[in-house]
């Protein structure tokens, strides 16, 4: 299974699935269970190990500190998470049939496409980002890697409207602020030159996303598995898509 071109729709599981594992690898193997493929965080520590975390900073102790500060072991020692944090190698073991890597620190990119080329899986990733300055690295690194834009912001809502090659990333929350009728137009004008993948962050998914599935290529879903309980989707089966390109080297001072 991988990414194609047809009317099935992907379900990922959101960080495996969201809560207080998320982001793991025991979240990671329960939403292989139920989904096609999972997403999480991607960042960088400071002796360049990739972890899989979603903030870059957190408190421990009254402190305030910030992973890419710290080298790995001093990560697992601090952080609430402890040894649960995992590394990129760790999800990779798990052989996803389809990744969403969330890539939240620009110098994690060559080291993510290095381990995504040497274990095979660059074809089953789609790298998403919340910037178009590093869509534009990432193109230029990578000029056949499959990419994302994350509207997370009012700058790259704006923005998104000139989207056209890749997947765009939109959050079930846009609901809030443009109502049901215009955020499903929105998705009808986005929808004409990009794949949507629909994504949460403090909405019900279980109430919206069975109302949107016309207009979804992928759902990230807090909890696969009782997202499947709502929705019935055909299984996707389509070939792989391959690309044949080179890559150039980068450099965070680029």
């Amino acid at each position: 299974m991988t990414f194609k071109d047809s009317d099935k729709i992907f379900i990922l599981g959101h960080r495996g699935f969201r809560g207080k594992l998320e982001n793991t690898i025991p979240a990671f193997k329960r939403a292989l269970k139920y989904a096609d493929g999972i997403e999480f965080d991607v960042r960088i520590t400071h002796d360049k190990k990739l972890v899989l975390l979603h903030d870059g900073t957190f408190k421990s102790d009254g402190q305030e500190y910030s992973v890419k500060a710290l080298t790995y072991r001093e990560l697992t020692r601090l952080h609430p998470k402890g040894k649960l944090v995992p590394l990129l190698k760790d999800a990779l073991v798990l052989k996803p049939r389809l990744i969403n890597a969330d890539l939240k620190d620009i110098e994690a990119l060559n080291p993510l496409l290095n381990k995504l080329e040497s274990t095979g899986l660059l074809d089953r990733t789609v790298i998403s980002v919340d910037s178009l300055g590093w869509l534009k690295i990432i193109r230029r690194e990578c000029p056949y890697c499959r990419v994302g834009l994350s509207i997370t912001t009012p700058r790259t809502f704006f923005r998104s409207f000139k989207f056209r090659e890749g997947y765009l990333h939109v959050p079930l929350d846009l609901i809030k602020y443009t109502g049901f009728r215009v955020f499903r137009t929105l998705l009808r004008f986005y929808g004409k030159k990009t794949k949507i993948w629909l994504w949460n962050y403090q909405m019900n998914e279980i109430e919206w996303i069975p109302k949107l599935l016309p207009y979804a290529y992928a759902i990230i879903s807090d909890d696969p598995a009782r997202l499947k309980r709502f929705i019935s989707l055909e299984p996707t089966t389509n070939e792989a898509i391959h690309h044949v390109g080179t890559r150039k080297s980068y450099s965070s001072g680029a």
